[in-house]
């Protein structure tokens, strides 16, 4: 077992069964094939049984390592990154430091981002500038540095650390690329940080449109940070045509938790009369959380009727919130009425249904509703591609023939690797 040979497995799955079919293996009680298969260097059913035995077995912890520190030992970074998580989440943040800390020291940027956080959290902010400070051009180190560091008497040496305020989107457009640093965000954040949220509103709202572009992350950003400070005057006077919707639903968001809720209501109602969509979404979800079911439907009924273009998003939500009411059957009558008034493809019609009775734990009468749409078994062999391999193996397990799916899946990807290394030589 190497690092190498980790990554290629876990992005071909040669030699592996995929995670989906791990997962129903284990759902299906086949916990001797996982087993056998993890013993085997099998990833995907060694992290299945030890996220199993953490939430089961009384040693389950001790369980759950031995499992999984074979694969860590070779610092390949999806192992380090469970094992770190499972010691930091148990509190054994020594124990995940140390592991973490040899691939840190090879440049890897998110294990250098978990390691400033564990020793954040011992309040080692001397190591955590050294570790993160001469890799502040590095977006996301510059936002962790920020993050945990601000405000603990360093923010002078921070400062002069992070990327200039000048790089990026805040050029002139034309000089602007998809691989500029937009450090904007990163600067308003350290201002927030130190308590001068007036500077920080400042520089957010100079950058909310550069050249004639409006930045969707800055306007966001900018109405988040007037909602936290329960600056509503401002979120009301939010400049149009800059992302006033963001503004929209930060102050719905500050008026329902100051408890005001006919005010959100009507804020939110006002701008979904006028057929915003995504206002009608938001009022919906405000009225669900608040027990009003009935009226979170009659909101999104009257949005999907009109809003043009593909409205699923909205028809999602409906059906989500009638079976959370307990109104599972309205969902599928509603979804039925709607496809036969409006039209659309029969399949997508299944597909609602389906999800309805998913949600409403109807899995069975889910899978018959997609039987007429299921491709035949001798479609997926004739497929020949890793996506047919894995519907036909899950298939197999859900009949009870988990041997049958392991081999097909071992004999299936062992023939695409002998085609793509035959069209590669």
């Amino acid at each position: 077992m190497d690092r190498v040979d980790l990554e290629h497995r876990h992005r071909t799955y040669d030699g592996w069964i995929p995670p989906t079919v791990a997962a129903l293996l284990q759902e299906h009680g086949h916990h001797d094939i996982l087993r056998q298969a993890a013993a085997h260097g099998d990833w995907f059913c060694a992290r299945r049984l030890a996220e199993a035995a953490v939430e089961s077995c009384p040693d389950g912890r001790a369980t759950a390592l031995a499992l999984l520190e074979p694969f860590a030992a070779t610092g390949w970074w999806p192992a380090v990154d469970a094992v770190a998580g499972l010691l930091a989440e148990w509190g054994r943040h020594d124990e995940a430091i140390v592991l973490l800390r040899p691939l840190a020291d090879t440049g890897h940027r998110y294990a250098q981002r978990d390691l400033a956080r564990l020793l954040a959290r011992q309040d080692h902010l001397d190591q955590v500038v050294a570790l993160l400070g001469p890799r502040a051009a590095d977006l996301l180190l510059a936002e962790e540095l920020v993050e945990l560091a601000t405000g603990h008497g360093r923010d002078a040496e921070i400062a002069a650390l992070l990327p200039d305020i000048q790089t990026g989107p805040t050029d002139p457009f034309e000089s602007w690329s998809s691989d500029a640093v937009d450090a904007v965000p990163l600067h308003a954040r350290f201002l927030e940080l130190q308590g001068r949220i007036d500077e920080a509103i400042h520089l957010l709202g100079r950058h909310l449109c550069v050249d004639g572009v409006v930045y969707a992350d800055h306007a966001g950003q900018l109405a988040r940070l007037l909602g936290r400070h329960e600056r509503e005057a401002e979120l009301r006077a939010f400049p149009a045509g800059r992302g006033e919707e963001y503004a929209l639903a930060a102050l719905a968001q500050l008026l329902e938790e100051q408890d005001r809720i006919p005010e959100a209501v009507a804020l939110l109602g006002q701008s979904a009369g006028a057929g915003n969509p995504h206002a009608a979404f938001g009022l919906a979800e405000l009225l669900a959380r608040h027990g009003r079911h009935g009226e979170a439907v009659e909101v999104l009924r009257t949005a999907a009727e009109t809003a043009g273009g593909d409205c699923d998003w909205l028809i999602h939500l409906l059906c989500r919130i009638l079976v959370d009411a307990g109104r599972p059957d309205d969902a599928l009558t509603w979804i039925d009425d709607h496809f036969t008034r409006r039209g659309g493809n029969h399949r997508e019609q299944a597909f609602m249904r389906a999800e309805v009775m998913k949600l409403s734990g109807r899995a069975v009468d889910a899978q018959a509703e997609l039987a007429e749409f299921a491709t035949s078994d001798e479609e997926l062999l004739r497929s020949g591609t890793v996506d047919g391999a894995i519907a036909l193996a899950e298939r197999l397990v859900r009949r009870g023939e988990p041997q049958k799916a392991v081999a097909h899946l071992r004999d299936r990807l062992d023939v695409l690797k002998v085609v793509r290394g035959y069209y590669l030589r």
